[in-house]
């Protein structure tokens, strides 16, 4: 296992974190992952700092936390100061643990406004703009970029050593380009160069990490302090569980089953329930059901079925219908939390406490 690892005065139990996806890192899935165990930190959607201010209501849920949701970093985007320095007070009023200023979004929505991504073309603004919010709150505060806009204009080893001397707690790296969207594969090299371009901040590295022994390699050939993993997790619940259990041991426990991931999927949609109420959660799991269904029989059949999910009873008899032939738990749900006790037992053992 790598060695503790603090984010400011926030000490990480194990060197993996979630990273920020757009549409998926919401409140019900953080809390889900997080009651398997192994995940030490996880960020939110990226939130527009103007929105947060507005008190957008979709910006304010997208920061809503709970207490089985810690610690927990609010990623913000927008490249104007003062916004960005305001929205980072609020969170600090709100409670939040840590705050995570984007600048890796390869998306034209943000990019098109100077944000994201498009800020590492202009490290004198990046400069003032990571300043001014770290000295307006005793929060950590954290950054994700990308490598640099495109290969011509490779610049991450030179802004990480800026913002660890302004106070940056860490830096997370996804090893591409912006131009390179999420194609291609990532530069290890190129994460290795920031790695030893800081002195004392931690780097974390993203990117390519679909197994326990890529976060591994992540950390032991290429430097990283911890690794932050995204679209694995998406197809695996149990991938922060069995990575930190690989960590420790150097064994890999086995996959979890079809049924395993079926009753997890369940315990997610039950949390959605909770905390979104009946028509967000349906829209929601139209989409999530596709991570799942990787490790069911037929998963062609769950997309299509669940395109056009609309209410908890439909989803009921969704699952009972397609899922002929898993034990009678996992086909006639109860979505309450006794799923997650089931999901827990049943899996592949592993020595990581389950918190």
């Amino acid at each position: 296992m790598p060695p503790a690892l603090n984010i400011g005065p926030i000490a990480l139990q194990h060197p993996l974190l979630l990273s920020p996806m757009a549409g998926y890192t919401n409140l019900p899935f953080r809390a889900a992952i997080r009651a398997l165990g192994g995940l030490s930190v996880a960020t939110t959607d990226l939130i527009n700092a103007r929105s947060l201010l507005e008190l957008n209501p979709k910006a304010v849920r997208m920061a809503a936390a709970c207490s089985d949701d810690r610690p927990l970093g609010v990623q913000l985007f927008g490249a104007d100061k003062q916004e960005l320095r305001d929205a980072a007070r609020f969170l600090e009023d709100l409670g939040i643990d840590m705050i995570d200023i984007n600048l890796g979004c390869p998306s034209h929505r943000v990019t098109r406004s100077g944000a994201g991504a498009a800020l590492m073309q202009d490290e004198e603004l990046t400069e003032e703009l990571l300043e001014a919010v770290v000295s307006a709150v005793r929060l950590p505060i954290t950054v994700k970029m990308r490598l640099g806009w495109d290969e011509d204009s490779i610049n991450a080893h030179e802004i990480a050593p800026r913002l660890e001397s302004m106070g940056v707690a860490a830096v997370a790296v996804h090893g591409r380009t912006k131009a390179q969207a999420f194609t291609g594969s990532v530069n290890l090299e190129g994460i290795r160069a920031v790695v030893r371009s800081v002195r004392r901040i931690p780097i974390i590295g993203n990117g390519d990490v679909h197994t326990p022994q890529d976060a591994r390699r992540m950390i032991r050939e290429v430097g990283c302090a911890a690794v932050m993993v995204g679209r694995a997790a998406l197809r695996d619940p149990y991938f922060f569980r069995r990575t930190a259990a690989y960590l420790l041991t150097g064994q890999e426990p086995p996959e979890a089953s079809a049924a395993d991931h079926l009753r997890f999927m369940h315990y997610h949609f039950t949390l959605a329930l909770r905390y979104l109420g009946e028509e967000e959660a349906c829209i929601l799991f139209r989409k999530a059901v596709a991570g799942y269904s990787e490790a069911f029989p037929r998963k062609e059949r769950w997309r299509t079925a669940f395109q056009h999910l609309g209410t908890r009873e439909e989803y009921l008899q969704l699952v009972d219908l397609l899922a002929e032939g898993f034990p009678d738990d996992a086909r006639r749900p109860l979505l309450d939390a006794s799923l997650l006790r089931h999901a827990v037992q049943s899996a592949p053992a592993c020595s990581v406490p389950i918190y």
